[in-house]
């Protein structure tokens, strides 16, 4: 964390000298109903994900961004606040902390960024890293040409506000292939992941050392999208998980996307169906939108449809229906209502 602390000193001894300064935000309110539980009570309540976010242009090559956000500062892939719980359980903590800090140069073609940074890898769906939290690294795009491209980062992912966890490093190539059926692009990874003892927060197999080969690809016709992330675990499971758990090394999502949100009145629906086994992740960091009771070693499907009313406002819903893979049985339906406005 000091040496986010020193380029935060930089950016804001650096800003006399920028040449443009732009703001965005936005919030998202959201009414969230979960049911079906096996263990678990039902739940609803509503929710608000506000965000504030600052440009700074210095020249034609470098820039700094950074992002203020609500949510849990110490549990970062939840963002949300709850407004009002409808159900009888704890409303929980109500945080707003700085969840972006970095500076990004672009040259012919590369691109670099530095600091706490958001998640830059090609993927389709969220199945690998939720995108809601951003480590602490460097991450560069490197063009190829002809539609290849390089992809490497490497950082310390956050274990609660101030401390981190692990060391995490992804080399990723991209190709792009024209045909008769669409673009397809073709993203295979390979992932290595450090662990590390003793942390506070996210202690979800952060301690394990993992390493996974991994593929992204999507073939895009028209307003019509078929995409897969597919990716399997090539280290040995823990034993001290136990031998159930030893197989438990392969994930996969499919999605059939139809639409855009780019012009008004424009519908986006997304369509899921994913396959979570417990160490195909490292299950901190897996996205938690469509499953309440876990991030990995679940299985189920998620639909998504949202409708663009103006050029600052969406509406949408949201219904996912997932069950545990292994152990004691537990399975949730979660159904939302969402609207997002940006300013």
């Amino acid at each position: 964390m000091k040496k986010l602390y020193v380029l935060m000193a930089v950016c804001v001894l650096t800003l006399q000298s920028v040449q443009a300064t732009e703001f965005d935000a936005s919030v998202l309110l959201r009414y969230e109903n979960e049911t079906d539980q096996i263990n678990l009570a039902p739940r609803k309540r509503v929710r608000m994900i506000a965000a504030l976010g600052i440009t700074s242009q210095f020249n034609d090559t470098w820039s700094f961004k950074a992002q203020a956000r609500t949510g849990l500062k110490n549990k970062q892939n939840v963002p949300a606040n709850t407004l009002y719980q409808i159900t009888d359980q704890p409303a929980g903590d109500k945080d707003v902390y700085l969840t972006r800090f970095f500076i990004q140069a672009k040259f012919d073609n590369l691109n670099l960024i530095a600091g706490k940074i958001p998640w830059k890898t090609a993927q389709v769906t969220d199945l690998f890293w939720d995108r809601h939290l951003n480590p602490i690294g460097v991450h560069v795009d490197y063009a190829l040409g002809a539609g290849q491209a390089f992809k490497f980062t490497t950082f310390k992912p956050l274990d609660g506000a101030n401390g981190t966890v692990g060391h995490m490093s992804i080399f990723q190539f991209q190709h792009e292939i024209a045909s008769k059926w669409g673009k397809l692009t073709l993203s295979p990874w390979l992932v290595d992941y450090q662990g590390e003892s003793d942390a506070l927060y996210a202690k979800k197999d952060t301690q394990y050392d993992n390493q996974f080969v991994r593929l992204s690809m999507k073939l895009k016709r028209g307003q019509w999208q078929l995409g897969a992330d597919i990716g399997k675990s090539i280290k040995g499971a823990p034993t001290e998980v136990g031998e159930a758990f030893s197989d438990q090394k392969t994930s996969y999502a499919f999605e059939l996307k139809h639409g855009s949100l780019k012009k008004d009145g424009n519908f986006l629906t997304q369509l899921r169906y994913l396959h979570v086994e417990r160490f195909s992740v490292v299950t901190e960091f897996a996205q938690n939108a469509s499953s309440r009771f876990a991030t990995s070693n679940f299985k189920g499907w998620d639909l998504r449809i949202r409708h663009k009313m103006n050029k600052n406002l969406w509406v949408g819903g949201r219904l996912s229906r997932t069950q545990r893979l292994l152990g004691e049985a537990e399975q949730s339906v979660r159904f939302r209502l969402e609207t997002k406005y940006t300013f």
